[in-house]
């Protein structure tokens, strides 16, 4: 009897399912204090920078590099840095890199920047962003394509007798490497000074699913102070539309993240509570 209870106790043991509930993985961001760069996981803060003028960090699209700007009080200089969070150190992808302004790669540890209106994109070396390699003159801004493998590139419009001209937009390979005959157009915005007044276009942001393009089209300085027009382009360069009018804020336009809808805050002026509203746009109506 009692061989049978302690068989029926062993059974239960066997057959009872057991949940084993594994420890989340602790979060990691990255932000800047205190003009420096730091790190916190879970909850424990790192400082990476000392002594230094941060600003606009990007984190690669594994995570593992975090692209950054250091700069001074007065702007007079703007270096490219690398935090390497494995190896943690903080490197330059070249000698010296001057740049402003530099997006990582959507699917690899590729980065690229402008220098002056020379796009450059780093090399791979041992696993790391190293070196870099021409890409295209005259750029005014630009965005990687959703493969990874092109920049949709604007160039800013010339002034002629007549006035401006309209503004090109190019569809680059990586590969590139300054070759003419790998330059493609990919839309021309034709403007004119009473229904799309603009000289360049800035802040490309593409749609959840990659079907879209946005970009901001500005006029000149003063003028772009007050006014610039929000616009959309489909992604082979077929479609184009003129959204609204907002200020030159690129964080006052976001795309929605799962749905085909643009969200901005409209209206002119250069005050920021003065005449201003919360917009969605919806591309299969804007079509």
């Amino acid at each position: 009897m009692r061989l049978r209870i302690l068989l029926f106790i062993i059974l239960i043991i066997l057959y009872v399912p057991t949940t084993v509930s594994a420890a989340p993985p602790s979060l990691t961001a990255a932000f800047i204090r205190d003009h420096q760069l730091w790190i916190k996981t879970g909850n424990q803060e790192i400082q990476i920078t000392k002594n230094r003028y941060v600003y606009s960090p990007k984190r690669s699209y594994d995570g593992r590099f975090i692209g950054y700007i250091d700069s001074d009080e007065t702007g007079k200089k703007s270096n490219l840095f690398i935090y390497d969070t494995e190896e943690k150190i903080n490197y330059q992808p070249y000698v010296r890199v001057v740049t402003s302004d530099f997006k990582w790669s959507p699917n690899k540890n590729q980065l690229a920047y402008t220098d002056q209106g020379l796009l450059n994109v780093t090399k791979i070396k041992n696993g790391r962003p190293q070196g870099f390699e021409n890409v295209s003159l005259g750029v005014s801004d630009f965005e990687w394509f959703p493969n990874g493998k092109e920049f949709i590139v604007s160039s800013q419009s010339c002034l002629r007798p007549t006035g401006w001209g309209t503004i090109p937009l190019y569809k680059i390979p990586v590969d590139a490497n300054l070759a003419k005959d790998k330059i493609k157009p990919f839309y021309t915005i034709q403007t004119n000074e009473t229904d799309l007044f603009a000289i360049n276009a800035n802040y490309f942001k593409w749609s959840s699913d990659g079907k879209w393009i946005s970009l901001l089209a500005n006029p000149t300085a003063s003028l772009a102070m007050d006014s610039n027009t929000l616009c959309v382009i489909s992604s082979k360069g077929k479609h184009f539309r003129t959204i609204g009018n907002m200020l030159w804020f690129k964080d006052w336009m976001k795309w929605a993240p799962s749905t085909n809808q643009l969200a901005y805050i409209s209206g002119e002026g250069r005050f920021f509570v003065e005449n201003k509203k919360f917009t969605v746009a919806d591309m299969v109506t804007a079509k």
